[in-house]
């Protein structure tokens, strides 16, 4: 592999857009300090005692003053942080879901019956007016979109499958929705061109859990490009300024970070750098001058043959240590019909790696282990090391992976 530097991939900022706030939950432990004691005294000078009689008590001539303990008060007590709810894998069968967890057992499923039932509409109902849902997985959360021929719903299932809240959001003109990271927001981008042949301009609204719809960015494209959301992580709400013909590497394309609180813009990547992933404090792109190069925080990393893959080509850990890089290695088979598969682990703050043969990266199941498909198509999730941990899902099951609620 080799390992070269170029400078920053963030650059500066562009302020535009109007301002709300947003929601993320920071947990942290309180620690209480405890008072020490003080003790005061005062010590007088010696004094010579006669022998008193029985009936006639002689008192000291210096008495000594009595001493005060100030006794600390009761401290609250720290409150621990809550540990972090253990992962659950996604499957799905059509619309219908199930949760595992890292021994493949159910936890709980949604079934469409209860999916019905959570957007309030009876089997005739969802039949006439042509319902469907599809999911996504947002940190500890699942978020449903459930949509008919006239509107567009919302609903949050938690961790332990209980439904946090719905909403009814407007259809967006202009791509698909994105969720925050933990589901609670959603935002998408609307085109108000009137006139299709010109300069496009909209503007990107959020909505969320009990809060009013609102606008946090108004976006003005040049002339035959249009903005698209791609994602919302910690970096910000991902937005991709396009242009309207294409798909696949473009130069011409351009990637930024909008801050939904303060609406403003950081450029990502654009030129030969294209992006990838941008989330926990690590950002990731691929090179069009160089297919087997990725670029991880302004470092390069290459390898002699193998390719990065097309589709979700790299996955950064949930703490942002790592990143785990799909390689596909085309010249061991005539035609390429036999390609070998490679996941490249890259540790961020050494730019160290390790490569696990025979595996395709499929997420990150927590910070320390990852999930992979193995060559008989089942995943499962291994260590850093390579080293198999359990199947979370098998090739024969009739299910399909979907993803993971982390």
């Amino acid at each position: 592999m080799a390992i070269s530097a170029k400078p920053p991939v963030i650059k500066g900022g562009v302020d535009a857009g109007e301002t709300q706030p947003r929601n993320q939950n920071h947990r942290h432990g309180l620690i209480a300090t405890l008072p020490l004691a003080v003790l005061l005294a005062a010590c007088g000078t010696g004094a010579t005692r006669s022998s008193p009689s029985p009936s006639s008590p002689t008192p000291s001539s210096n008495p000594t003053t009595p001493i005060t303990t100030l006794v600390p008060s009761p401290s609250p007590t720290a409150v621990p942080t809550p540990a972090p709810e253990p992962p659950l894998a996604v499957l799905s069968h059509g619309q219908e879901l199930k949760m595992i967890n890292d021994q493949g057992v159910e936890q709980w499923e949604l079934t469409n019956l209860k999916m019905e039932q959570i957007f309030g509409l009876s089997a005739q109902q969802a039949a006439s007016q042509g319902f469907g849902v599809t999911a996504e997985e947002a940190g500890p959360n699942l978020v449903l979109f459930g949509t008919t021929s006239t509107l567009t719903d919302v609903a949050i299932p938690s961790h332990a499958g209980t439904v946090l809240g719905t909403a009814s959001l407007p259809s967006p003109t202009n791509g698909f929705y994105v969720s925050s990271p933990d589901g609670t927001e959603w935002a998408w981008s609307v085109d108000q061109t009137t006139n299709a042949t010109g300069q496009h301009h909209g503007v990107i609204e959020v909505g969320g859990l009990g809060e009013s719809v609102r606008t946090v960015y108004h976006w003005l494209a040049p002339t035959n490009f249009t903005e698209q959301l791609m994602g919302w992580y910690s970096t910000g709400i991902i937005v991709h300024r396009v242009e309207s013909w294409g798909s696949g590497y473009d130069p011409a394309a351009a990637w930024f970070a909008l801050n939904p609180t303060t609406g403003t813009l950081q450029e990502l990547f654009t030129g030969n750098e294209q992006y990838l992933l941008a989330r926990n404090g690590v950002t990731a792109a691929a090179l069009i001058n160089d297919p087997s190069a990725v670029l991880i925080n302004g470092m390069q990393y290459a390898e002699s043959n193998p390719l990065i893959e097309n589709a979700d080509p790299a996955d950064i850990s949930p703490d942002g240590a790592h990143v785990a890089v799909s390689r596909t290695n085309l010249s061991g088979g005539s035609g390429n019909d036999n390609p070998k598969f490679t996941i490249e682990i890259v540790t961020v703050a050494d730019h160290s790696h390790i490569d696990l043969p025979n595996l395709t990266d499929y997420g990150w199941w927590n910070s320390n282990e990852i999930l992979a498909l193995t060559p008989s198509g089942d995943i499962w999730i291994y260590t850093l090391q390579g080293h198999p941990v359990s199947e979370i899902y098998a090739a024969n099951s009739g299910w399909s992976f979907h993803g993971v609620m982390l």
